[in-house]
């Protein structure tokens, strides 16, 4: 490698800018390396008197000896930088093989931060790590700007970057924030080191490339390259895994505060169990729960834990003030990413950086509030308050209960109060239907109970791309309905990769073999609609075969794909794709729909139902969902359903 090739690698690893040291390191060897071919020079010239052909002989000699020459004239005069750098490729090496046996994401990012500990000891740097489509500091070292950390960085910001790109010499030719990149700027962070994930930049590291140690050794750096290219997809693959597991834990966690309502009337008693509860899921640093006193206006504590207890037991606040007087007033959760930018904080601690509260509600009453705090910055994303607010509707019940029941009811009795369907199910079936592209979707869930075991899903992808699920839990009552909570939360804990329909199904399918009750199945349907491409690709697990209406009125039935949910676990489900084009029209229903009797004991019929589809085509989706689920009622005629309606509908106008 000559000098014009050395210096043009060394400046392409540190984006192009150069350090004045490292040039004159390169320098100097190349200073040395002529010194000593003018010597050989003279040595040959003893016995030739051809210049040329000493010349070329010594040329071709220091070729070929060229790279161990450098590496002793390195080795000899530059010892701090060749020590450097031989250390930073045996750590990189190690890394890059350990990468290779790691399993699991803790183990991953701790391998990744104790490198990097080691490789940039005294500089200053940033791992950011995509979580809820946005990036969270995971590990920084020698950075103590809170206001630095406490950014909200999106994931559309490096949206820009292609997924090739290992090195952004310039933080302004991404979309972040100019306050973020002048912070950045003043802290020495100046390049950012993308890790690839899937289909999108999973981590980053935040850096000043010029002060890396090994930055111009080709070696050292191919290996940290190759670790960019593969770290990403490690790290994005094993949170994905621990993803599912933390959501697996949560509903479990949900059933047992399930089952500690119906076994207790004491409100005291079920709260200090969810604050137990929360503190295993949430990993708060503070907690407390509130009930609101609506005659006197007042919010007193009820349960607390990591307060001073003469700080939280003479607390007295109204509506208004405070967060949590704030979430009474307002009916809505507040979550404050940094507490001391808030002027409505009501500070209890003085180590508190975060906080989310929850309004406890029940029939549009809010009964309390349920308040975390947590001594990092932004620490409440949006999974854990999705998580949260299911446990305040816990509580929320477990407090009505409490208030109207003074006496033991049937449990059957009061599993019925429990769940209340506009309470929990209606907050997890999706209300308000995205717009992708020309398709228009709309959606009903009709329980034959106050519970249901249906359930729907709309997924919106990109401007291009929808997913669709329906399903049918065997079974009814609260089991059922815990069930459907499962199969959703496991669905859209998954809703940030865009994987093929059958991974899905997999995915769900031994999520619920392990989760569920044995006898307790799902029939699932899955769908990914492109209008990019014109396409539907779908896996079904043995439910109802959705039907595609065509312009031309011809009916196409998906049926492909395999047995339903939690049946067995590492079933292998097949995928099938079907052109969708525009005037086309995908229904989707569960057997509540087809099975309707009339007084004739004679079922609606998936004709029937066909026929319905035909003959209203040209109404809007909302139109047409509303009149088959009119023609339905009309042809069985009976005031209570014996199962679970549910309609999906897509039409690609």
């Amino acid at each position: 490698m000559n000098l014009i090739t050395f210096l043009s690698k060394f400046g392409q690893n540190s984006g192009g800018k150069l350090k004045v040291k490292k040039v004159f390191e390169t320098v100097f060897i190349y200073g040395v390396a002529l010194f000593l071919f003018l010597i050989f020079d003279l040595l040959l010239n003893q016995f030739t008197d051809s210049v040329i052909f000493t010349f070329t002989l010594t040329i071709f000699i220091l070729l070929i000896f060229q790279p161990y020459l450098i590496h002793w004239l390195k080795k000899l005069f530059l010892r701090r930088s060749y020590l450097l750098a031989t250390k930073a490729q045996r750590l990189l090496e190690k890394l890059n093989s350990d990468l290779n046996k790691a399993t699991y994401f803790d183990e991953v990012t701790g391998l990744l931060f104790k490198t990097f500990d080691a490789l940039f000891l005294e500089q200053p740097y940033i791992f950011y790590i995509l979580e809820d489509d946005k990036y969270y500091p995971a590990h920084y070292h020698n950075v103590f700007d809170e206001e630095l950390l406490a950014f909200d960085l999106k994931s559309e910001y490096l949206a820009g970057i292609s997924l090739n790109s290992l090195f952004v010499s310039q933080l302004s030719k991404t979309k972040l924030p100019s306050e973020f990149i002048e912070q950045a700027k003043r802290a020495e962070l100046v390049h950012l080191l993308p890790f690839q994930g899937h289909n999108q930049i999973f981590a980053m590291l935040l850096i000043n490339a010029q002060k890396i140690p090994f930055l111009g050794e080709r070696e050292a750096w191919k290996i940290f390259e190759k670790i960019q290219r593969k770290a990403g997809l490690i790290l994005e693959n094993t949170a994905l895994i621990v993803d599912l597991k933390n959501r697996n834990y949560q509903v479990h966690k949900l059933l047992e505060v399930g089952q500690k309502i119906l076994s207790s009337f004491d409100i005291k008693q079920i709260l200090d169990f969810i604050l137990q509860t929360l503190r295993k899921v949430a990993h708060y640093d503070a907690a407390a729960i509130f009930l609101f006193d609506e005659r006197s206006g007042e919010i007193k504590n009820i349960n607390y834990d990591g307060y001073p207890a003469h700080v939280i037991e003479n607390l007295h606040l109204k509506v208004g003030e405070g967060s949590i007087g704030w979430v009474v007033q307002n009916k809505t959760l507040d979550v404050i990413d940094d507490v001391r930018k808030a002027d409505h904080y009501y500070c209890l601690r003085d180590a508190t950086r975060s906080q989310c509260s929850i309004p406890l509600i029940f029939d549009d009453k809010v009964l309390g509030v349920i308040c975390l705090e947590s001594d990092r910055l932004s620490y409440f994303n949006q999974q854990m308050v999705e998580m949260l607010q299911l446990f305040s509707q816990m509580a929320a019940i477990a407090i009505h209960n409490a208030n109207q029941f003074k006496i033991l009811l049937e449990k059957q009795a009061l599993e019925h109060e429990l769940i209340n369907a506009s309470q929990i199910q209606k907050a997890l079936l999706v209300q308000r239907f995205p717009r992708v592209g020309g398709l228009s979707i709309s959606a009903v869930n009709i329980p034959s109970k106050i519970v249901s075991g249906d359930l729907y899903d709309v997924i919106k992808y990109d401007e291009t791309t929808v997913g669709l699920a329906i399903g049918d839990v065997s079974g009814k009552g609260a089991p059922a309905a815990i069930t459907m909570a499962l199969v959703l939360a496991g669905l859209r804990s998954q809703r940030q990769f865009f994987m093929t329909t059958c991974d899905v199904i997999y995915r769900l399918n031994n999520l619920l073999y392990e989760s569920s009750l044995e006898g307790n199945y799902v029939s699932f349907f899955y769908a990914l609609v492109s209008t990019q491409k014109n396409c539907v690709i779908f896996t079904n697990a043995g439910h109802n075969p959705p039907i595609i209406l065509r312009k031309d009125d011809h009916v196409e039935r998906m049926k492909d794909g395999g047995i339903v949910l939690g049946f067995q676990p590492n079933i292998n489900f097949k995928q099938k794709e079907f052109e969708f084009n525009a005037g086309d029209i995908i229904l989707m229903y569960t057997d509540g729909i087809t099975e309707a009797m009339n007084e004739q004991e004679e079922e609606f019929g998936e004709e029937r139902l066909i026929e319905v589809l035909k003959k209203n085509r040209h109404l809007s989706v909302y139109e047409l969902r509303q009149k088959i689920i009119q023609e339905v009622q009309q042809f069985s005629n009976k005031k209570e359903y014996e199962d679970d309606m549910t309609l999906v509908l897509c039409k690609y106008e």
